[in-house]
């Protein structure tokens, strides 16, 4: 864990030109239409095939989505006064305002397939300290590779989900960080950092060769399940039910950041942690009422389990001011986040 306390501010990692040149597009043969050449990967299957694989995964999502709905009928007698936060972006593609709502409900399916918070206490030579100081490090080097907010939680989650089902040494933590952090990149960025400049940033600390083992091994130890819903994903459709500005959205993202220190959150589902991160940032960027129907509605939660999560947050925010881990905190009062970490702290 030495080489994690390495100071980063000079850190350059190579990365691969964005741009090609018109000279280099000129040297690029253009392909031929011509149909007869392109083999279709589903020629070998009849139509009759095809149409049952669809009605399979069609009629799989439909029961999936009326087990996820059972009991909620029972809870609600009636629908929660709403406003519809959809309607005038049905001309908008990439809204997909007409499934967007089945959408989530889907992830809020998956996301119940998530990691025991205790699951630490089975680890024998590493701490909840230890993975706390690894994620505070990982949230630097993101920060330093200015890679996507997606790929630090999916790295996070990674490294909970391989740590719960393998027992690892504390020479091996930081290896476990910098590799999750590697196939997240793969998965999320158009430019992904290169293996060596993993090898860089832990300060030599590990060889490429041990990167790419660790790769194999968390890969095939995850069978391969590499996407999960995070809170990420719902924190962008609470933000969008309440009407967050940039400030109160930024104020979100920070608290969402900070909840991945605490292993202890894990308890909590994805949705819920962004649900309560809107109710503290509504309290600290002075929104009222601090939880409307309409939140209720999109995030099926009713105000008194938010508030539950939320006190908890607000807690933590709290113990962060004192703290010798001050990697997001710090990120989040530079001005390019509208150094919302300055803002003043609230009693809920």
């Amino acid at each position: 864990m030495q080489s994690m306390n390495t100071t980063l501010q000079n850190v350059e990692p190579s990365r691969t030109d964005r741009t090609l040149s018109k000279e280099t597009l000129k040297d690029i043969p253009e392909k031929k239409s011509s149909r007869s050449n392109t083999r279709d990967p589903l020629a070998n299957i009849t139509n009759a095939k095809k149409s049952a694989e669809i009605t399979k995964l069609s009629s799989q999502f439909d029961k999936d989505l009326k087990i996820s709905k059972k009991g909620k009928s029972d809870d609600l007698e009636e629908p929660v006064p709403h406003e519809d936060i959809d309607k005038n972006d049905f001309n908008d593609p990439q809204s997909v305002a007409e499934f967007v709502n089945q959408i989530y409900e889907y992830l809020m399916i998956k996301e119940k397939d998530r990691v025991d918070c205790g699951y630490m206490s089975t680890q024998k030579h590493i701490t909840e300290k230890m993975r706390a100081i690894l994620v505070d490090w990982l949230v630097e080097v993101h920060r330093m590779f200015k890679l996507l907010p997606e790929t630090l939680f999916l790295a996070v989650a990674m490294i909970d989900r391989y740590l719960s089902m393998k027992q690892i040494s504390q020479d091996t933590l930081q290896l476990v960080g910098i590799t999750s952090m590697l196939i997240a990149s793969k998965y999320e960025e158009i430019y992904a950092p290169e293996c060596n400049d993993f090898v860089y940033i832990s300060d030599g600390a590990y060889t490429k060769q041990q990167i790419l083992t660790m790769e194999q091994t968390i890969l095939n130890t995850l069978n391969f399940n590499i996407t999960h819903p995070s809170t990420l994903h719902f924190l962008r459709r609470y933000s969008k039910a309440g009407g967050s500005d940039y400030t109160l959205h930024t104020v979100c993202k920070y608290l969402i950041e900070l909840v991945l220190i605490d292993v202890k959150f894990l308890k909590y589902l994805p949705s819920l942690i962004a649900a309560a991160s809107v109710y503290l940032g509504r309290a600290m960027t002075g929104k009222t009422p601090l939880w409307t129907s309409t939140l209720h509605y999109y995030s099926t939660y009713p105000e008194t389990v938010v508030r539950e999560c939320a006190l908890e947050m607000n807690e933590l925010l709290k113990k962060s001011h004192s703290s010798s881990l001050k990697a997001i905190r710090k990120k989040y009062s530079s001005p390019k986040f509208g150094q919302v970490a300055e803002l003043p702290l609230v009693d809920l």
